[in-house]
C-alpha cells in the first residue's frame, strides 16, 4: 500500500510553492491530487491543472452524496475538497506516495471520524511566525482590511497551536523554499 503525507501550513507560508516544486521533480510514483473548489478560477490558472473548479451546486451534490474525503469553507467565501477516490483508488491503493493539501480543522475531523485511516497518512505543517505573515502579504500587495488581517492572523495563530499539539512534522517555512522542498522530501523518504 501506498501512503499519505497530508501538508498543512498557515497562509503565506509556502504550501503552492512547495507543492509546486514537488510536481516539478517528476517522480514517477508521487500522487498530488488535485482539490475541487467553489471559487472562480483565477487568471494563471488551468481547470484541470491547478485544481477542479465547480459550481456550488455541483460541489454540495457530491458532499450529500459522500465523495470526498475532506472539504472545508475557506476563508467564509468558498468551498475546497478532495475526493475519496483521489487519494486512494488513485493513489494509495496503486502503492503511491500521495501528497495533499489539507486544512488542521479536517485533520481534527479525519481523526474524530475515521480513526481507521491514521496510520495511512503523515502529516507536516509548514510554520510561519507572525512578523512574517504581515511582510509576506504585504510583499504581494493583496488588499485587506484590517479585520480581514486580524482573522487570518488569528487563524493561523490557532492553525499553529493545533499543529503543535496534532501533527508529525512543523517545519520552519521561513527558510528558503529549496530548504523547504529538502526537509519535505527528507520525511517522505523515511
Amino acid at each position: 500500500m501506498g501512503h499519505i503525507f497530508f501538508i498543512m501550513w498557515v497562509s503565506w507560508a509556502g504550501k503552492g510553492t512547495l507543492i509546486t516544486a514537488i510536481k516539478e521533480l517528476k517522480i514517477e510514483n508521487i500522487h498530488i491530487p488535485l482539490s475541487y473548489k467553489t471559487r472562480p478560477i483565477r487568471e494563471n490558472e488551468k481547470n484541470g491543472v491547478d485544481a477542479w473548479f465547480i459550481s456550488r451546486e455541483d460541489f454540495f451534490a457530491w458532499v450529500q452524496s459522500g465523495v470526498f474525503l475532506e472539504y472545508a469553507l475557506v476563508h467564509e467565501l468558498d468551498y475546497y475538497g478532495t475526493k475519496y477516490e483521489d487519494v486512494f483508488q488513485n493513489g494509495v491503493e496503486k502503492w503511491k506516495i500521495v501528497i495533499k493539501e489539507l486544512d488542521i480543522i479536517w485533520l481534527e475531523e479525519l481523526r474524530k471520524n475515521k480513526p481507521e485511516l491514521d496510520e495511512k497518512y503523515t502529516t507536516i505543517f509548514l510554520n510561519i511566525p507572525e512578523n512574517i505573515l504581515k511582510k509576506r502579504i504585504e510583499q504581494r500587495g493583496v488588499f485587506m482590511s484590517n479585520e480581514e488581517l486580524q482573522k487570518r492572523i488569528g487563524s493561523a495563530l490557532m492553525e499553529e497551536q493545533k499543529a503543535k499539539e496534532m501533527c508529525d512534522y512543523i517545519i520552519d517555512a521561513t527558510k528558503s523554499p529549496q530548504e523547504v522542498l529538502f526537509e519535505v522530501m527528507q520525511i517522505i523518504k523515511k
